[in-house]
């Protein structure tokens, strides 16, 4: 449910396309969870209002950095998901702003601050007249998201969608050796640790076992995931234990860590990992340089 959504039969009423960010968004994340702890213990004076504010600032800011980035969607879908997202939160502002004005009504009511009558013309603009603009603006909000967001989201959610999104990891380490064999310039080798068909995706964050060794002239790489994260060691950092394993000091994480990631950003990264690698100097003491994941 909805943060601070009413019960069941007004979920019921709610405009068509309030379900397609429900659907995109079913198990809230951690951050989610820690507002709607708040909202459940209860929110009465002035320090909680301010707080919930100030959250909601920082995730709106938060929100803007997302989607700035390259790979920040992955299909028309997933900018459906996210335009009704960003149309509710609208509706929300709104919802705030009428309460604004109450709460203020409140306050005046308590006789804690004097309620004028609205200014006249030339008049400079008082608190009656604020509240009248808190009220309109309101207004404005409602009509706009009613106008614009069934059109939007329901142009986005049936665009034709052709990203060669993976089923599950294994399929995402395969779609990725593809990728690298056509765009690295060296050799490129998948790595099989399991028979076709055996595999069952893990929940433990881990991958499937395969792994993919990429050969540059002058190193080796291998590409692979294991707890919750994509990672590239590369051979020269390997050290030897004597009874035939080895071990690995220093390795790259990649920034993205979706499992089923879109393959062509993690090709992105991993080529872009290799290509600073090469032009670094020949001391590896501390080990690969981090990179951000991203288009080129």
């Amino acid at each position: 449910m909805f943060i601070n959504e009413g019960p069941e039969a007004e979920v019921t009423d709610a405009p068509g396309w309030h379900e397609v960010f429900r659907r995109g968004v079913r198990e809230p994340n951690d951050l989610v969870g820690e507002i709607r702890t708040a909202v459940k213990h209860g929110m009465h004076d002035p320090v909680d209002s301010l707080e919930m504010v100030s959250a909601a600032v920082e995730t709106t800011g938060a929100v803007v950095t997302a989607l700035s980035s390259p790979w920040s969607l992955y299909t028309p879908q997933d900018a459906a998901t996210a335009a009704a997202g960003l149309f509710v939160q609208l509706e929300h502002q709104a919802e705030a702003l009428q309460e604004l004005g109450r709460a203020v009504g409140r306050i005046a009511g308590r006789g804690e601050t004097v309620l004028p009558a609205p200014a006249g013309p030339g008049q400079e603009a008082n608190l009656a007249d604020a509240l009248a603009a808190l009220q309109s603006a309101s207004q404005q909000i409602r009509v706009l998201v009613a106008q614009h967001a069934p059109g939007t989201v329901r142009a986005l959610e049936t665009a034709p969608a052709s990203a060669p999104i993976p089923a599950d990891v294994h399929a995402t380490v395969v779609a990725v050796a593809e990728l690298l064999a056509e765009q690295h310039t060296g050799t490129v080798t998948l790595n099989r640790r399991h028979e076709e068909g055996a595999f069952e995706d893990p929940e433990d964050g881990f991958g499937c076992g395969c792994d993919i060794t990429l050969h540059t002239a002058e190193e080796e790489y291998t590409f692979h995931r294991g707890d919750c994260e994509w990672s590239i060691v590369k051979d020269s950092d390997g050290r030897d234990l004597g009874d035939g394993s080895t071990v690995y000091d220093a390795h790259e994480t990649l920034s993205v860590s979706l499992k089923t990631a879109h393959p062509q950003q993690l090709v992105d990264s991993i080529l872009r990992i290799i290509a600073d690698d090469q032009q670094e100097p020949a001391d590896f003491t501390l080990g690969l340089r981090s990179v951000p994941a991203g288009g080129s």
